[in-house]
């Protein structure tokens, strides 16, 4: 530990995620040690299977003690770095290293504070050549024109990448908002996980270059969860569902040209007209209030992306009884290489391919229609050993033929929503198609008072 005295790298994590948060207490958990797909093929319900995946998944990704001992290491050699160039100053962490939602190659944000620096532009420059003078640093970049102006680089010993801003408030505030978060929500750690690495491997996880940050995101998904569960007398806990209807909303139902998503609160939305937001040149684009309104440059392959998330995970049902030990999380995430050559698990013995075989491989489509997306996704279709409303648990035998006597009864009655529903968009006809409509008209009959619009007026 070094002797110059500044607050600790250290921040606090959150404990690994268990399956035992999640399952029902009347089913056993699978022992730590043995591998999902063998000896687990009880689970005959695609969203279970991924549920499960994804607890397994993020328990892989979970630091492991070394990880977490070379970031603190490097961190404390880049703020004794802050506080020889600035004595006075106050460095503070921030960002995923301070809430535990990193993943193995996120950066560690540091903003510094009270550093006498009047000028961000001239602050960045004097961090650049203090870190080319100390010689602890290698690829610096200085990027000046940032909403955020920050300098990144990778500290030399560990190879551990920083952002580093100056006094900039929001930061520290906003990792402890995220901290509170993540103990009152639990799925929102797996979600916000699994969808960082999914938006990482598509290079649109950079908020100076157009894409989501991690904050966002975690907005994105709170504001979603929190309008998914207004409308249910019991809130879904199956992260399978939760994912398929995350992709669902941003990718192909949310109005982005009206409404935008605010960081404010528990996550909530709001029309851009009563914000006074407009770009005529490009209305289309993902709007984040995070306090100002900031459009995301890269909407359209964002959207693209989680269009192309629930399409794969649709295609993958298929695959499971041809192949019960083909992975449906590896159909959306790849086999990279900081992936394939990780260690993970509670025993560091866990790898990418034991965990997700078959992932990258390509799957042949199997539906015709749009409408079979979100209706394979339902709920009330799957086997699943969570407890629903009354605390019971329905059979899997029982549910399926209750699904199919109510599928053509359901489809027809979607389709006479949408008809009956206005929609000013071209676009507007795919939306209809979805399973999902039966569940946006009652959505559209809620309100809540951290809403400015009707969920109704999302889509």
């Amino acid at each position: 530990m070094s002797s110059v005295d500044h607050p600790s790298i250290s921040g606090e994590y959150s404990r690994n995620l268990s399956i035992n948060d999640y399952y029902h207490p009347t089913v056993r958990p699978v022992e730590p040690n043995s591998r999902w797909f063998k000896g687990n093929s009880r689970f005959k319900s695609p969203t279970l299977q991924m549920h499960k995946e994804i607890v397994d998944f993020c328990d892989f990704l979970s630091p492991t003690s070394e990880e977490r001992e070379v970031r603190t290491t490097a961190g404390e050699a880049v703020l004794d770095l802050f506080k020889y160039t600035w004595p006075k100053c106050k460095p503070k962490v921030f960002g995923t290293f301070r809430t535990g939602l990193y993943l193995p190659t996120s950066d560690i944000d540091v903003v510094i504070m009270e550093s006498g620096i009047h000028n961000p532009a001239t602050g960045l420059q004097a961090l650049s050549r203090a870190l080319l003078q100390r010689g602890i640093a290698k690829k610096i970049q200085v990027i000046a024109k940032a909403r955020v102006p920050i300098v990144k680089f990778f500290e030399k010993k560990s190879g551990v990448s920083f952002d580093i801003s100056f006094d900039a408030q929001n930061g520290p505030k906003a990792a402890e908002f995220i901290k509170d978060a993540l103990a009152e929500c639990p799925p929102l750690r797996p979600l916000c996980l699994i969808l960082k690495v999914f938006l990482q491997q598509r290079e649109l996880n950079e908020v100076y270059s157009g894409g989501i940050g991690s904050f966002a995101l975690l907005t994105m998904i709170m504001a979603v969860l929190k309008s998914l569960y207004e409308c249910r007398a019991s809130p879904e806990h199956n992260l399978g569902i939760l994912l398929v209807n995350f992709f669902d909303f941003y990718g192909r139902k949310l109005k982005t040209t009206d409404v935008g998503v605010s960081c404010k609160g528990a996550g909530s939305f709001f029309k851009k007209s009563s914000k006074g937001f407009t770009n005529k040149g490009r209305p289309f684009l993902i709007a984040i209030e995070d306090p100002q309104i900031m459009p995301l440059g890269r909407t359209p392959l964002i959207i693209s992306s989680f269009c192309n998330g629930i399409y794969n995970l649709d295609k993958s049902k298929d695959h499971l009884e041809p192949r019960p030990n083909r992975s449906i999380l590896g159909t959306i995430i790849r086999p990279d290489p900081v992936l394939l050559e990780r260690k993970g698990g509670s025993n560091g013995e866990i790898t990418f391919n034991s965990l997700l075989p078959g992932a990258g491989e390509p799957l042949k489509t199997h539906f015709g229609d749009q409408r079979e997306i979100m209706c394979n996704w339902q709920s009330d279709y799957e086997e699943e050993s969570f407890a629903r409303g009354n605390g019971s648990v329905q059979s899997c035998g029982k549910r399926r033929k209750a699904f199919s006597k109510e599928k053509s009864t359901s489809k027809k009655k979607t389709e006479e929503i949408g008809e009956s529903k206005s929609h000013e968009e071209g676009g507007s006809k795919k939306e209809k198609s979805g399973g999902m409509e039966m569940k946006n008209a009652t959505w559209s009959r809620h309100s809540s008072g951290n809403h400015v619009v009707g969920m109704s007026e999302y889509i």
